[in-house]
Formats: structure tokens, C-alpha cells, sequence
């Protein structure tokens, strides 16, 4: 693996755990919707676990890819757990996106 692809997993692992952190520490406890960036984020506690999937499938599945011999065990079962963190990560964005439909500035306006 080169140190690019390295540096990119790291990144894409701490980025994605770090927002998952945040999200759960700023939805802990309140009944307002927390705000990040300047807008509202419904569904934190969902939204960390969309987040801590992608984080751990993209990023931690990236680094230790090549830990393994290919198509060893360990490799195929690294293969799957990570699959099954990458599905996750974006059933839990559908069920987010779902549940909370942004308006239209149309309908907004009416």
C-alpha cells in the first residue's frame, strides 16, 4: 500500500469517527435539533451510526486490506465485514433521508 493510499484511509477513518463523535455528544440529552455547519441536523444519533459505519468500512477496511494474503480466511471475512459496515452505512443514510424530506422553497413559500 502505498503512503497515499495511506494517508487517504486515515483520513477518511478519523473524518467520519470524528463526526460520528461529535454528532452523538451534540444530540445527547437535548430535544433541539443539533446544529453543525450552520444547519440543523435531524436525527443525530442516526446519523452518527451511518457516519461510524462508513468511517470503520471505508477507512479501517482500507488500511488492513493488505494485511492479508488474498483470497485467504481472513481475507474473506474481512471482505464481508466490511461489506456489511458499507451497507449499513447506507441504509442508515436512506432511513435519514427518508424520515426528514427537505422542503422545497416553493412549497415553503405558499
Amino acid at each position: 500500500m502505498e503512503s497515499v493510499d495511506v494517508a487517504l484511509a486515515v483520513v477518511c477513518a478519523v473524518a467520519n469517527l470524528a463526526m460520528a463523535a461529535v454528532l452523538l455528544v451534540k444530540g445527547r440529552g437535548r430535544t433541539a435539533v443539533p446544529r453543525m455547519f450552520g444547519r440543523p441536523q435531524p436525527l443525530p444519533r442516526l446519523r452518527a451510526a451511518m457516519h461510524a459505519c462508513l468511517g470503520m468500512g471505508l477507512g479501517v477496511g482500507w488500511l488492513v486490506k493488505d494485511v492479508f494474503p488474498p483470497h485467504s480466511t481472513a481475507d474473506t471475512v474481512l471482505f464481508n465485514v466490511v461489506m456489511v459496515l458499507l451497507v449499513a452505512g447506507v441504509v442508515t443514510a436512506l432511513l435519514g433521508a427518508f424520515r426528514h424530506p427537505r422542503s422545497l422553497p416553493n412549497e415553503a413559500a405558499r
